[in-house]
């Protein structure tokens, strides 16, 4: 009797230890990212029969299991994964709409100055002092231009280079995980049991890996762990890798793309439409919709003044009754219609006596039948500009990369919302509650003490059998 006394009472003090074991690690990992709260599993051993009825021998640990929610967890993923690409978006979208719409940078202050200038040699052709800031006016829109054009160009260029070094950090995560799965399942084959904590690492990866990229983590019945992204393209199978890099995109070689590079040798790009989330999902989306849309509205709106300010101003005559020349450089012979042309336009008169203020040859220098048509050319509809005036066509640009940053600011503050639910959802499930745990301590210890309690009356009445031997 003492023996199956003690026996069960050893049961109850590993019981208890376990128990007491797996809440210090909770509490200990509290702080730890990506750290998920375990819990003891436990089960009555087989009973015995002694010939009279069945007699229970203790308490056994089934497993240590952690504590999560697939569907919290995945809710967490999407939600991260959109925050990430809202605030890509909204960095580099705020700045393109910062930089178009400032005083000091866009084009709007410098193309009135320019206009009123041309009216003020209008209303007196024979100005010398009149001509010379039409000329300096001139120098400085299309200097404008040029300046404005670099900067997207950089923004380009940084974009191209923040992808290539996010394929890099997808690259190193991408080979962690699946070295993580390779343990995990090592782990677990030679156990039989869950790798808890491997599993939380691993996790922990995938969480940082979606801030990145949109992820479609997939566990398999055997354990093996997939990771997808894309439209269903594998990153991850099981111990494998498939290896990202970043190629110049086909519509637009001069931005880059990141691709995948697939079994067989294929490399597949993944583009905004395939890349819902993650901050390579954002570089994607602010190029496709503000960034691009900038940089061809500026060519088209730098195409447009050339050509038709310089078509109205060799219709005129300069202050000596010569015909007048280009004003700007001529945009006309671009390889293809409008493309780089914010980065050539010049104004290239440099002698404001061959500005063309006259209509005729006859009454220069003092008619300025001309200068009043170039003035005319601010508030006439440019057919080149979807019938509308230069003021308009570059207004909505500016309109069109404001509303979308603002866009991407809400989009920034309702995820930030959505995230932070999702992982109060989330950390209800798996977070580790301090009170919780103290208590779980303290009916672990009382546990403990009752089992010893146990030992210690099994052990007295194996002494007195022991007595009555003798």
């Amino acid at each position: 009797m003492a023996t199956g006394i003690l026996g069960i009472a050893l049961s109850g003090l590993s019981a208890a230890q376990a128990g007491i074991r797996t809440t210090q690690h909770n509490i200990s990992n509290i702080n730890t990212e990506g750290f998920r709260r375990q819990e003891v599993d436990y089960s009555a051993l087989n009973p015995q029969f002694d010939g009279t009825a069945f007699f229970g021998t203790g308490v056994g640990v089934s497993t240590v299991r952690s504590l999560y929610s697939q569907f919290q967890d995945s809710q967490v993923l999407l939600n991260q994964g959109q925050l990430s690409r809202n605030e890509t978006y909204a960095t580099q979208a705020s700045q393109i709409d910062k930089l178009v719409g400032d005083a000091n940078s866009g084009l709007t202050s410098a193309m009135d100055a320019f206009f009123g200038a041309i009216q003020t040699v209008a209303n007196d052709p024979t100005s010398d002092a009149a001509r010379q800031v039409m000329l300096s006016s001139g120098r400085n829109l299309a200097g404008r231009i040029n300046s404005l054009d670099t900067t997207l160009k950089n923004i380009r260029d940084d974009g191209n280079r923040e992808i290539s070094a996010t394929v890099t950090r997808i690259n190193t995560y991408a080979s962690q995980i699946a070295a993580m799965s390779g343990n995990i399942a090592r782990a677990e084959a030679s156990t039989g049991q869950p790798a808890n904590d491997l599993r939380d690492q691993r996790d922990q990866l995938v969480a940082e890996l979606n801030k990145l990229i949109n992820v479609t983590p997939v566990q398999q019945g055997d354990g093996a762990f997939s990771l997808f992204v894309g439209s269903g393209q594998p990153l991850v199978l099981g111990s494998s890798v498939s290896t990202m890099t970043s190629v110049p995109d086909v519509t637009n070689p001069q931005f880059l793309v990141p691709a995948l590079s697939l079994a067989g040798g294929e490399t597949r790009p993944l583009d905004s439409s395939m890349l819902s989330g993650g901050k390579l999902g954002g570089l994607l989306a602010v190029r496709e919709d503000v960034l691009l849309p900038a940089m061809q509205d500026l060519d088209t709106f730098a195409y447009e003044l050339a050509t038709q300010f310089n078509a109205q101003h060799t219709a005129g005559f300069d202050i000596a009754g010569v015909p007048g020349g280009d004003f700007f450089t001529n945009l006309s012979t671009l390889p293809s219609p409008y493309t780089g042309a914010a980065g050539q336009i010049k104004a290239i008169i440099t002698d404001p006596n061959k500005i063309a203020a006259s209509a005729t040859s006859l009454d220069s220098p003092g008619d300025n039948g001309n200068a009043l048509l170039l003035a005319d050319l601010q508030t006439k509809q440019i057919p080149g500009l979807g019938t509308i005036t230069f003021s308009s066509f570059y207004s909505e640009l500016v309109a069109r990369t404001a509303t979308l940053a603002s866009e991407a600011d809400i989009g920034v503050a309702a995820y930030e919302t959505l995230t932070s639910q999702a992982r109060q959802a989330q950390q209800a499930i798996s977070g580790v509650n301090l009170d919780e745990e103290a208590a779980n301590l303290i009916r672990f210890q009382q546990a403990y003490q009752a089992s010893a309690k146990a030992m210690q009356v099994a052990s007295s009445l194996f002494d007195e059998l022991i007595g009555i031997l003798r």
